[in-house]
This record gives C-alpha cells, sequence and structure tokens, in this order.
C-alpha cells in the first residue's frame, strides 16, 4: 500500500474573520480560555492533525485582535490577548453550546465561564472608555481629562517596540528590539515626555527592573519618563499633571 505523502500545512475546515468579533450569544453559551499549547493540542483532536508545528505556524498567523474562527455551529474559537507580557504565551477563546461540551471538559482542563461572564467583563472594559479612547484604570481617565483640559497633544497606552543593540546591561538576551508600551506620551513645548501611573505591581522586582531599563533605554533618545504612583493620580490628578508640564522646562 502507498502511503500518503504527509500533509505541508494546516488548512482546517471552517469560517475565518478578521475585522470583528462576531456574536455568539445565545448561540453558543459557554466558553473558556486557553493558551496557544492547550488550543494546539484541542485542534489536533478535532481535525484529527498529526503535526503540531503546522497547527502552531497556522496560529501564529493569526495571534490578532479580530480574529475569529467558526469551526461549526456548535464549536468557535477567537484571539484573546498575550496578557502576561511581552514574550509570554498567547491566550484564546473557545466558544462551545452543550454539543460540544463534553468533548471539551474532558479534553482541557481549565475552569468553564458562561459568556454572560464574558459580557460583563465588556462592561467593565466599557467604563474604562473616554473620548473613543481605552484605558486600563479609571486614574488614568483621571489624568487623561486634566491633560485634555490644557489642550495638550498626547498619547494613551501606546504600544511599540525599543531598540536593544549596543546596550551590554540593558539587553543581557542579546535581543534585537522589544515590545514595550508607555502609559503617556504628551508633547509640549515643542518637547516631548512620558507620563507613567505606576500601580502596586511597579514595586515588584521584575517590574522595577523593567521599568528601569525601559527608562534607560527612551533616555538615550532624549525622552524622559516621569513617574506618579496610582494613588497620587487618583487623589490629584490636576497637581499630578502641572507638576508633570513644570518639568519641561
Amino acid at each position: 500500500m502507498v502511503q500518503a505523502p504527509p500533509k505541508t500545512v494546516f488548512n482546517p475546515q471552517g469560517t475565518e474573520h478578521n475585522d470583528s468579533i462576531v456574536s455568539v450569544t445565545p448561540q453558543l453559551p459557554f466558553f473558556i480560555e486557553v493558551r496557544t499549547d492547550s488550543l494546539i493540542t484541542y485542534l489536533q483532536l478535532i481535525y484529527n492533525f498529526t503535526d503540531r508545528s503546522l497547527v502552531n505556524n497556522w496560529l501564529k498567523a493569526r495571534q490578532k485582535t479580530g480574529f475569529y474562527f467558526e469551526i461549526s455551529k456548535h464549536l468557535h474559537i477567537g484571539f484573546a490577548d498575550q496578557r502576561d507580557g511581552a514574550g509570554s504565551k498567547y491566550w484564546w477563546f473557545i466558544y462551545y453550546d452543550s454539543v460540544e461540551k463534553t468533548r471539551v471538559v474532558n479534553n482541557i482542563k481549565i475552569q468553564e465561564h458562561l459568556v454572560s461572564t464574558r459580557l460583563e467583563k465588556n462592561r467593565v472594559i466599557e467604563d474604562l472608555l473616554w473620548n473613543g479612547l481605552t484605558f486600563k484604570s479609571k486614574t488614568e481617565i483621571k489624568i487623561a481629562k486634566v491633560l485634555s483640559s490644557q489642550n495638550l497633544t498626547f498619547f494613551s497606552n501606546v504600544n511599540g517596540f525599543i531598540g536593544l543593540n549596543g546596550l551590554p546591561i540593558s539587553n543581557q538576551d542579546n535581543k534585537m528590539r522589544e515590545k514595550t508600551e508607555v502609559d503617556f506620551l504628551v508633547f509640549y513645548n515643542q518637547k516631548c515626555m512620558i507620563l507613567e501611573v505606576d500601580g502596586v505591581h511597579h514595586s515588584q522586582e521584575f517590574q522595577r527592573n523593567w521599568d528601569c531599563k525601559k527608562d534607560r533605554i527612551f533616555l538615550r533618545q532624549g525622552i524622559s519618563t516621569v513617574r506618579f504612583s496610582a494613588e497620587q493620580c487618583h487623589e490629584n490628578a490636576t497637581a499630578v499633571v502641572k507638576e508633570f508640564l513644570e518639568l519641561f522646562n
């Protein structure tokens, strides 16, 4: 018997969306959140596909907000986020109904959620929207409102990459670049500075080391970082912005 040649691509049957999250309520009432490794294992089971690396390559090309895939009317998957920071695993949603529930529960060891819970999370996100911008906390919104009242140009929760070449202390991993985020990038008097709202997690050793590294790299480009505690920003956002602007001079 002639064996079939090995597959060189993972091309699952289903309907793919890349521009928006498709509503699954109330069609699919349950969901779980899984890391990439768990999703790969589950997709291998569903499609009876043996090559794990090809499934991983398929998911890598879809690690972006808005990706949503309808495997069947009983089972959908979607991209979630990279919630544990740069270099960490990506997270995905698996939505399903009672028809698919047994297979999900028996093959993925993770807590099940109701879609209604997800909708509650969405309402929380809506509470962090202001003037078309999304913030990580209501404290950041307070700072944004004061910056806006001063008629300043600013960007919030800015994502980008920082170069690491030639930095013996800041680049012990020998990377070309690293993804980072700043809370506020503010332009004033033809200059630019960063305003950071530091919550309690910034006191942790890993976060402190990362903050110092990031501040040094921005300073090499002439961009200073000014840090205020979240408590200070929440209690007196106006005074925080006033002191921050004085540092431009």
